[in-house]
């Protein structure tokens, strides 16, 4: 049998978990997915595609969707980016909000971003990443040993934020930046500060975000350098 008859052959549909084949279909279907296959009876299954390309859907009984945490999987786009607005202006046009918390939530990507991650209404997370080489030499910027303290920080908070969610671990990576920041570039403290001032919004410390906005005051950056910075990161 040659390589690509067997190809042919296997096919591997992995069957993502559901509290409500309904309630996830629909879920789907609102963020511009098809609706290809719904069974209701004697057992819910369900599958949606879009691009070329299915997720099939498993009701499993007495499922937690707040304890699913390790379920998911990756899916594959020219434009992140692109995919992203248009899911979150779909959720704009449901819900009336960009759900960054709770279920169901997209997690927020930043300028430059090459991933996000939708949680579904069961608790499945699943990840958009742009088909380029770019999402690996983002991933790679925080490996570099060749930068500054200010720069090493910053790119690796950016991991923690946009490859793992975690904006408690950023943040704390950049506070200990922050706190031997004496002598680096005040433009390179600046990018540290703007990152901390939108995970402390992000995670509603506004105390924090207050005293990030205080110490980039007295960094007496010119309007034009500070501008340049927010655009980049688009940060008000």
């Amino acid at each position: 049998m040659s390589e690509n008859s067997t190809t042919t052959q296997w096919r591997t549909i992995p069957i993502l978990p559901s509290v409500s084949i309904v309630e996830t279909l629909d879920f789907w279907a609102m963020l511009g997915y098809t609706i290809t296959y719904k069974q209701t009876r004697p057992y819910q299954y369900g599958v949606v595609e879009r691009g070329g390309y299915a997720l099939h859907f498993g009701y499993i009984k007495g499922m937690d969707k707040h304890t699913n945490s390790y379920t998911g999987c990756l899916v594959i786009v020219k434009d992140a980016a692109a995919v992203y607005k248009e899911f979150a202006d779909r959720f704009r046009q449901h819900t009336g909000k960009v759900p960054h918390t709770g279920i169901p939530r997209i997690s927020r990507m930043k300028p430059g971003a090459t991933r996000f991650t939708l949680t579904d209404v069961s608790g499945n997370s699943v990840i958009f990443v742009s088909n380029s080489e770019q999402d690996q030499e983002v991933w790679e910027e925080a490996d570099d040993q060749d930068q500054s303290r200010m720069m090493k920080a910053w790119a690796v908070a950016r991991r923690f934020r946009d490859y793992k969610n975690d904006d408690v671990m950023a943040a704390q990576t950049l506070d200990v930046a922050l706190k031997h920041r004496d002598g680096a570039s005040p433009l390179e403290v600046a990018e540290v500060l703007l990152m901390r001032m939108e995970l402390a919004e992000a995670i509603g410390d506004e105390k924090r975000a207050a005293e990030c906005r205080s110490v980039l005051q007295q960094l007496g950056l010119n309007e034009e350098d500070l501008s340049h910075i927010k655009e980049r990161h688009k940060t008000s």
